[in-house]
This record gives C-alpha cells, structure tokens and sequence, in this order.
C-alpha cells in the first residue's frame, strides 16, 4: 500500500517515506501512527485507541503520544497551528484531514508480469 498526501509517498511494504522526492527518517512507532492515521481517515483516533495500537501491554502517558505526534509532523512537513494533514482533536485524539491519493499495492523491480 502507498499514500501521496501533499509532497509525500508513504510506503507501507517497503516501510518508506519520502518528502519531495527525498527519503525522510521516521522512528517505528512514529512511522506506524502515521499507517494508523491514514489507514483510519477521516475517522479521528482516540488517545486511547492510538495507545492500545502503538503500546499494548505498557503504560505510557500522553506525553509520549504528543512526542510521537510531533514526529510525525515535523517528517511531513505538517503544522499544528495552521491546520494540514492531521487534525488535533482536543481532549480526544487524531485524524488525518488532508487529501490523499491510495495506490493498492506497490510493483518491485521483481515483480512477475500480472501478480
């Protein structure tokens, strides 16, 4: 599966994003937010619901959500103040806003012709 929102591609077979063409950083957990975000939308996500995805099993405070968060937008190039790709729901959770295109799968240079 690949989404282009803005000037990103986000690759979930080959755990890649690129921003304008260049391949951007994103940690695991950061990296499977943004999945869970896209994958969700335009549903927001609770606070919640993002925990139990992100960290079954262990305690961790908001706080650790807001960094991850905060992550996640600085890769996209995203703003929380001037609106964008992913929408604060405050007291509540997330959901991604922006526009996004989907493409079902992605075709590796190994690929057979029709699979």
């Amino acid at each position: 599966m690949r989404w282009r929102f803005g000037d990103c591609v986000l690759d979930v077979e080959a755990h890649t994003l690129e921003r304008a063409g260049s391949p951007v950083h994103l940690a695991p957990k950061a990296f499977e937010l943004l999945v869970l975000l896209l994958r969700a939308r335009p549903r927001a996500l609770s606070k919640q619901t993002l925990h139990e995805a992100l960290w079954p099993d262990t305690f961790v405070t908001d706080t650790s959500l807001t960094v991850l968060m905060a992550a996640v937008r600085r890769a996209i190039g995203d703003d929380a103040q001037q609106g964008g790709f992913v929408r604060t729901i405050h007291k509540v959770g997330y959901a991604f806003a922006g526009a996004v295109e989907e493409e079902p799968h992605s075709r590796g240079p190994y690929c057979a012709a029709g699979s």
